[in-house]
């Protein structure tokens, strides 16, 4: 896979699962004296507590020392690619939260309940398209959840609302744990270089009902408003930790930059994938996946007929491009203008809208409704009060 990797996909980064690799331990090193009295021990340290290059190649070194593991062909080789799983080797590539082949584990689950051993091929296709049915209607519920439901904030940093705004509710918990950290981290000024003011951070990171002290380096740049911590996990993850958060706060910036939130977590943003036909579009029924293949359809052919003539290319795109500027504004303008000129009536999606003055009620109209007996002579009654009275209010003119 290395290999066909490295060939197909030349700009990609390729990583090796480091769970796999953790779960051979005592295949390979269980037989070792020490491996439960240090040996396990100590490696996952210099793995997971190293913050740098160097400081892993050290601890590296020590541990081979220590336990005279030099010979050990299996951790040699491990170390000749430590590019490809040592975490500190890869804090600097975005991985979306993933370490391990979770995408082979999810897969998994996602057939659970629609495909087995014993299933046919025949069966597997109409399964495949029961299971990516209730994905998409999975998925539209999350959507939905998300515009209609608000996670409350656990903090009153406002930072922690900009989030709130534009994140999906499940990205949101996930940055919502970085400000409930706040409070384990303690932060104090180093060094100032110009622009560049450099923090240590104190974090507590409990684990096992055990607590360990880390300390984390932030840079922080006055000028671009920009913020980096040694932990890297913005850079892997996508998510600010709480190192950051906590010079932010220090600093007293209340909003962030728009390079800290990524469109693939936003739930105000069209996704393109959504107007790919597929199989079960018979469900949605939507006229937007129509459209976008009818518009990808009418492009290809106009694209193979000018794209031989410079000039002819060149004036579509400039049309398309103030089609683009333009049809926005227009839109807007002409359904304001239609709103102003009658206030009662809307149009959307084609369909006619009335005002609630003129929409009718469901149910049997107020003059046809069936009057039960009861109502009828407690109406006749109070008719004949009110005419008793009239009487006697006026005795001459009767």
């Amino acid at each position: 896979m290395k290999n066909a990797i490295a060939t197909v996909f030349p700009e990609t980064r390729h990583r090796y699962c480091l769970w796999h690799i953790m779960r051979k331990l005592p295949e390979k090193l269980g037989s070792h004296a020490k491996f439960n009295y240090g040996l396990k021990t100590d490696l996952q340290s210099a793995l997971y507590d190293s913050h740098t290059t160097t400081e892993f190649e050290e601890s590296w070194g020590q541990l081979l020392a220590k336990y005279d593991l030099f010979g050990n062909n299996w951790l040699q080789s491990l170390y000749e690619e430590r590019s490809f799983w040592v975490p500190i080797f890869l804090k600097s590539v975005f991985w979306a939260g993933m370490s391990t082949t979770q995408r082979s584990e999810s897969m998994n689950a996602f057939f659970d309940g629609y495909v087995h051993a014993g299933t046919t091929l025949k069966e597997f296709v109409d399964q495949f398209d029961n299971a990516l049915r209730k994905k998409v209607e999975v998925e539209t519920t999350a959507d939905f959840n998300c515009s209609n439901q608000t996670i409350p904030c656990v903090s009153p940093f406002n930072i922690e609302r900009q989030f709130q705004k534009l994140y999906t509710n499940a990205k949101f918990k996930e940055v919502q744990r970085e400000f409930m950290g706040l409070m384990c981290c303690n932060c104090w000024l180093v060094s100032t270089q110009g622009c560049i003011l450099t923090f240590d951070v104190l974090d507590e990171i409990s684990f096992d009902e055990q607590t360990k002290r880390v300390h984390y380096s932030v840079y922080y740049n006055e000028d671009e408003c920009e913020v980096k911590c040694t932990c890297g996990l913005f850079e892997m993850r996508g998510i600010i930790c709480r190192h950051a958060l906590r010079v932010c706060q220090l600093k007293n910036i209340n909003v962030l930059p728009n390079v800290y939130f990524l469109d693939r977590w936003r739930k105000d943003l069209k996704r393109h994938y959504t107007l790919i036909r597929s199989s079960y579009d018979d469900v949605r029924g939507r006229s937007d996946t129509r459209n976008y293949e009818l518009m990808i359809q009418r492009c290809a052919k106009l694209a193979a007929k000018i794209s031989s003539n410079t000039d002819k290319v060149h004036a579509f795109l400039h049309y398309v491009d103030e089609f683009d500027k333009t049809s926005i504004g227009s839109t807007c303008d002409s359904t304001f203008q239609s709103t102003q000129a009658n206030p009662t009536v809307e149009k959307d999606k084609g369909k006619q809208i009335l005002s609630p003055n003129v929409v009718r009620g469901k149910g049997r109209p107020p003059n046809k409704r069936r009057v039960p007996t009861v109502e009828k002579l407690a109406t006749k009654r109070k008719k004949q009060m009110r005419e008793e009275v009239t009487d006697l209010d006026c005795p001459l003119d009767k």
